[in-house]
Parts: structure tokens; C-alpha cells; sequence
């Protein structure tokens, strides 16, 4: 939902190491930091696009550098699914369907960027790492990953608790990027961040990330960004969030 990066009802937010954990600016896309001591910035909607068409995305910059990542820290931005809109990936079957996701990235660091999807099930967790690189500073690339359906572990929940989180790493200590899962496996505190091996936009003043033209679909190849009515996308996200201004 929004991965174009349309909706912004929050507007821009400030996060900080003070007690602030967690923040949306654009809606459904969350930053979500742990244990951090100096790390803060701003999260926000911006107009800086890269090819296809697209007129926003979502901008993190850093304002005080974290100095160190230690063991228990991360910085993330994620986005949850419901599980009953995953009903016909029939993961934790023999017919499970693989999914694609492609995302248009850009930052100011280069480097070695981890990609997680974290799926809670009817019983247990599972979870499975990837990974995209970014080679040329400030400069839009587009990414597609492509994962197998898991067909084991238990089925998803017909419910609307998160039957999969997409999670895009910005910094990760060693508790969570320890082992390093490219095929799918129970969730461990070690393997939820794993593969993530760039934190210098968390290390950084004045570095930046953005992120626009996600799309998730059933496959193993991806296909043209699906534009739906600016009108469609407000209601995906009042599911979510409904800023009245009357």
C-alpha cells in the first residue's frame, strides 16, 4: 500500500534517541529505531524522483550520527501486510508462490544493504534475508528481489495481524544481523536483520536514504508499476490512519 509514496498524512517527523522509537510521514512506511544513544533525523515526504513516472518518496536524513552500532541496536524502515491479504501466496504449503519486489533506492552511502521479510504465522515465525547493493552515491537504482515461497512452517492466519513485514535496514548490531538466512528458516533474534552490512547512513550527519516504487507481487519476475487513482491509494491508508481537519 502507497508504495509510490502518494500519502504523507503525518507530515515530516523527527526521530530521536530522547524516547522516540518509532514514526510514519508517509503513510504505511514506518522508521523504527532500538536502543539508540545519539542516533536522530527526520523523516519526510519529498519530490526528488527517479525514472517511471513517480512524484514522491520517502526520505530519511540524519541529524546526529550514531558513533558506534552496538550489539542491540537497529534502525529500520518497514512496512506490515495483513494476513488475509496473503491468503493466496499459500505459504507454509507445498503450493507456496515465490513473490517479487522492486523498489526504485537512493542514498548518499554506498554498500551492501539488507532486505528482510519477517512472517508471522499461525504458529511460529519465519524469516528469510536478502540483500541489494548501492553502487553510486545520490543516485536512484532500481532493485527487484525475488523470493521463494516458503513451503514450510505452519499456514498463515486468515486475520489482520502482520502475516509479513517488509524491512529495509539502515543499521543493524550483531544481535540481529548474526546469521544470515537466504533461504527460509524460524525466526531467531540472529537471523532478523541478517545480511545487512552497510550502517553508515545511521553512522553519518547529514546522510540520506530514500525509497519509492515499491511493489510486492506473486512471481519470480516483476512487472510495470501498478498506478491506481490518487483516491484509491487515500482509502488503503484510512484503513491505517484517518486525519480529520474539519
Amino acid at each position: 500500500i502507497n508504495g509510490e509514496m502518494l500519502i504523507a498524512q503525518s507530515g515530516s517527523q523527527s526521530m530521536a534517541h530522547d524516547g522516540t522509537t518509532s514514526a510514519f510521514a508517509v503513510d504505511r512506511w514506518g522508521l523504527q529505531m532500538h536502543n539508540m544513544d545519539e542516533f536522530d533525523g527526520t523523516l519526510t515526504q519529498v519530490g526528488d524522483d527517479p525514472k517511471d513516472g513517480f512524484t514522491k518518496c520517502l526520505k530519511w536524513t540524519t541529524g546526529t550520527a550514531e558513533s558506534a552500532i552496538a550489539n542491540d541496536e537497529y534502525v529500520m524502515v518497514r512496512q506490515h501486510i495483513e494476513s488475509q491479504d496473503l491468503q493466496h501466496l499459500q505459504w507454509g504449503t507445498a503450493q507456496a508462490e515465490s513473490v517479487t519486489l522492486r523498489f526504485w533506492v537512493k542514498s548518499s552511502i554506498t554498500g551492501t544493504f539488507g532486505c528482510s521479510f519477517y512472517s508471522g504465522r499461525a504458529s511460529g515465525t519465519r524469516v528469510i534475508n536478502t540483500t541489494y547493493a548501492i553502487s553510486s552515491a545520490n543516485t536512484w537504482e532500481q532493485k527487484t528481489i525475488t523470493i521463494a515461497g516458503d513451503t514450510a512452517g505452519s499456514v498463515l492466519n486468515n486475520d489482520n495481524e502482520a502475516g509479513l513485514s517488509i524491512l529495509f535496514p539502515l543499521a543493524a548490531g550483531s544481535n540481529y544481523d548474526g546469521t544470515n538466512s537466504a533461504s527460509w528458516a524460524d525466526y531467531t533474534t540472529a537471523n532478523y536483520l541478517g545480511g545487512h552490512a552497510q550502517d553508515g547512513v545511521v553512522t553519518t550527519a547529514g546522510a540520506t536514504w530514500q525509497l519509492t516504487g515499491v511493489q510486492l507481487e506473486v512471481g519470480s519476475s516483476a512487472t510495470s508499476f501498478e498506478r491506481k487513482p490518487y483516491r484509491q491509494v487515500l482509502e488503503d491508508c484510512r484503513r491505517y490512519l484517518w486525519v480529520w481537519s474539519g
